[in-house]
């Protein structure tokens, strides 16, 4: 893959999560985790900022745009807590996000990218991780995620 594809596909990545952390924000009922999703949106908005510019920066162009198959994975998040998933598992989505994000950073720092590039990518592939911890933290103090 070239390296604006690389950096296209890590920009959905980070529009679709933006995206679900901001739904997660509206779905839960505690005032502290409406607030860390809320920064992890804002953190998510950032990243996918950061990774336009190197794009740019090689010669891409582009829009912000997450994928269709983050809208259908909002609307199927959004259905689960109607249907009582609770904080838990709108935190357990939100894992599964974050550790899905980290597979495809991984995947991408595995290419060929550019010098500033690859510095963004590597930052930001720390923030998932531990944005993935803090998770599981939260998921640890809940007694796991249902089943």
């Amino acid at each position: 893959m070239e390296p604006i594809q690389i950096l296209d596909h890590l920009i959905e990545i980070c529009v679709d999560s933006e995206s679900r952390y901001r739904s997660a924000a509206g779905d839960v009922g505690k005032a502290d985790l409406e607030q860390f999703f809320n920064q992890q949106a804002a953190s998510r908005k950032r990243n996918a900022d950061e990774l336009d510019l190197e794009r740019k920066r090689i010669g891409g162009e582009g829009d912000e745009s997450g994928t269709f198959a983050g809208l259908l994975d909002r609307a199927a998040m959004d259905f689960n807590v109607i249907m009582s998933m609770g904080d838990t598992g709108v935190v357990e989505w939100c894992r599964k996000d974050a550790q899905s994000a980290i597979d495809e950073y991984e995947k991408a720092l595995a290419q060929e990218l550019p010098l500033s590039a690859r510095a963004a990518v590597t930052f930001q592939l720390t923030q998932n991780r531990s944005t993935l911890a803090s998770l599981e933290k939260v998921l640890r103090s809940y007694g796991g995620p249902r089943s």
